[in-house]
């Protein structure tokens, strides 16, 4: 007598069945749901902290059922997930439906042995699903082989399954097979839940927790859209007082309080419909959504004037939470966030102006005179034809020694009667006025210039627009750079943006296969605040990824951002990737990321950008990691 290879369990007591017992006849009292696992709590914690329920289709994971319906020459196979009352499934392959109710579900039986990858030879034979609907219906289960998925916490939240319409067996291999793709899913579902931890974060300002810059301008230019549709809304720009007088005589961490407090009294203020933003420093912002007139947002802003009132405690010492408010209405005051956000703007400046702690009302805009942007472009030609920009250089450091690997070329410019000017205030005139291309090319074979002569093996890091990318000349760019100079391929590292990747993914992916070919390094720039960060990591072959600034800043008070930096650090070391941090201006922030396994580190703490490289410095004194 045959036994079947997997244990049955039935209220909690081990049993062993015979494959030939007979049937019970169809609707029998046969037990056919699953118990659920002690700790059924913790296990759909886990699989909701994944957040993959109800998405939609991912190839990756359909890849994984074609490649087990091959392998196995089964008509069927899932990634099927086990939620509370139903199993969902992320990927299918011969089944048209969904999900299924949990009652009817194998999987549901599975997951019980986590270890094991569950064998049913004949569902006919098995007293657990002789009369099961997916048994006696269609599809008409007889056999079903089911690996266990595991979340990062070693939870079973479901599992890869192969069913065919005929009784069969599994032997050693196939279950080792079956097994490790399971393993695959559960990894790509790690990946995907940090990839919606990166973007959650990737939206929230790491001290306050309040919508960041990124996620406002999101915001801000679908409600310009709602405004042009006929849906009017107000927009609020707030500014603290009083805030650097604390910074200068409590301290930064006294400052953090009342920006904290600031964001607490904001969002207590207005409707949870509306956006609070911090927009950077002391500056916050609120969208009053709409429909939302003069009068309506006026009243608003009141609203929060008076959550202002009322000094804070920080200590001993009482201290003035004051807000200055400058206020417009999209459409009235602007059809741009560029133009509504520079009415604000204006109307915060009076504010202050008057003596802060009010608020004043934009004014209705006029036009720019064309040939303010027209100068400026103008004077950037000139200054490319002729030199007129120079490179500033900032190091960056080995975690492990403190050693310096390189440094980041930055360009900047002496405008005369302008004083320096860094690239925000020049780049955006640039690219419209179509110069970005003969930008980047004179950074970059300056670069490489001035690399060239450096002791050593000092890398140089160039950051490229996509414009090089979508003319698909940017190996050409890089050769004729190398050969000027004469610079070896493996000392220069280009930096890009996911914004590079969104706008020409096909051209991209041509022209880092290109400079790969060369020797040249390549490097995924401000990751995490971007489009879709975890999956150009997985499709696209870099070196290092640099972690932004945003993440490194909330390290010494947002445990979100620590949760952060070591998944990227994760994901850096399960790619091959190095991973550079930037924006390191604290002891805390450098020990967390040295401890954390960071490998290369640049921020002011380490060194500012400047005119000369700092190529004669000794190794960095850095604090023990552990």
């Amino acid at each position: 007598m045959r036994w079947l290879a997997q244990p049955v369990v039935e209220h909690g007591v081990y049993l062993r069945r015979a494959a030939c017992c007979p049937a019970r006849p169809h609707g029998s009292s046969a037990l056919s749901s699953a118990r659920k696992p002690v700790d059924e709590a913790l296990r759909l914690a886990s699989l909701s902290a994944i957040g993959v329920l109800d998405t939609p289709a991912d190839a990756r994971f359909d890849r994984l059922v074609e490649l087990a319906a091959e392998h196995f020459s089964v008509p069927i196979a899932l990634v099927s997930l086990v939620d509370d009352s139903r199993q969902w499934f992320k990927a299918r392959y011969g089944l048209d439906v969904p999900q299924t109710s949990r009652q009817l579900s194998f999987c549901a039986h599975a997951i019980l042995r986590p270890q094991e990858v569950m064998v049913v030879e004949d569902a006919r034979a098995d007293e657990r699903f002789a009369d099961n609907a997916l048994v006696v219906g269609d599809p008409k289960v007889r056999f079903y082989a089911g690996a266990p998925i595991l979340a990062e916490d070693g939870q079973p939240v479901g599992t890869l399954c192969v069913i065919d319409r005929s009784p069969r067996g599994l032997d050693t291999a196939g279950r080792r097979y079956l097994a490790n793709l399971a393993a695959s899913a559960g990894a790509m579902l790690e990946l995907h839940r940090k990839n919606a931890l990166l973007r959650e974060a990737a939206a929230l300002d790491p001290l306050t927790g309040l919508a960041n810059r990124r996620a406002f301008d999101g915001a801000l230019a679908r409600a310009i859209d709602q405004a042009i549709g006929g849906v009017p809304f107000g927009l609020l720009c707030l500014d603290l007082d009083l805030f650097k007088v604390v910074n200068d005589t409590l301290g930064h961490d006294a400052g953090d309080l009342l920006l904290l407090e600031a964001a607490r009294r904001l969002t207590g203020a207005v409707r949870v419909t509306d956006v609070v933003a911090r927009l950077g420093g002391d500056e916050f912002a609120v969208i009053v959504g709409g429909p939302a007139d003069l009068d309506g947002v006026r009243t608003a802003a009141r609203h929060i004037l008076a959550a202002f009132a009322a000094d804070l405690r920080i200590g001993a010492n009482l201290v003035p939470i004051r807000a200055s408010i400058g206020l417009a209405v999209a459409p009235v005051h602007g059809t741009s966030p560029a133009s509504l956000l520079r009415a604000a703007d204006q109307a915060l400046y009076e504010a202050k102006r008057a003596g802060g702690q009010t608020l004043a009302v934009a004014t209705r805009q006029e036009r720019q005179p064309a040939r303010l942007a027209d100068s400026q472009e103008d004077a950037l030609r000139a200054a490319l034809a002729s030199d007129g920009l120079e490179l500033h250089w900032q190091p960056f450091f080995a975690a492990a020694d403190g050693a310096l690997v390189g440094c980041e070329a930055l360009v900047r410019w002496n405008r005369p009667g302008h004083g320096w000017l860094a690239p925000a205030a020049f780049i955006p005139d640039a690219e419209k006025a179509g110069l970005i291309g003969a930008l980047d090319a004179w950074v970059l074979r300056r670069a490489c210039a001035e690399a060239a002569s450096w002791p050593g093996e000092a890398r140089v890091s160039v950051n490229i627009s996509a414009d090089w990318f979508s003319s698909g000349d940017i190996a050409g760019l890089v050769v004729d750079a190398l050969a000027r100079s004469g610079l070896a391929p493996g000392r220069l590292v280009l930096e890009l943006t996911e914004r590079t990747l969104v706008q020409h993914p096909e051209a991209a992916r041509a022209g880092l296969m290109g400079l790969r070919a060369l020797g040249v390094r390549t490097s995924l720039d401000d990751f995490g605040t971007g489009y879709s960060s975890l999956g150009y990591l997985y499709s696209f072959a870099f070196d290092e990824v640099k972690l932004d600034r945003s993440f490194v800043e909330g390290l010494s008070h947002n445990p979100r951002a620590e949760a952060v930096c070591r998944a990227v650090l994760d994901l850096g070391r399960a790619l091959g990737m190095q991973v550079c941090a930037e924006g390191i201006e604290t002891p805390p922030q450098l020990a967390f990321l040295r401890e954390a396994g960071c490998n290369l580190l640049q921020g002011y703490l380490l060194g500012r950008p400047r005119p000369e490289p700092m190529l004669d410095a000794s190794p960095l004194v850095l604090p023990d990691a552990g």
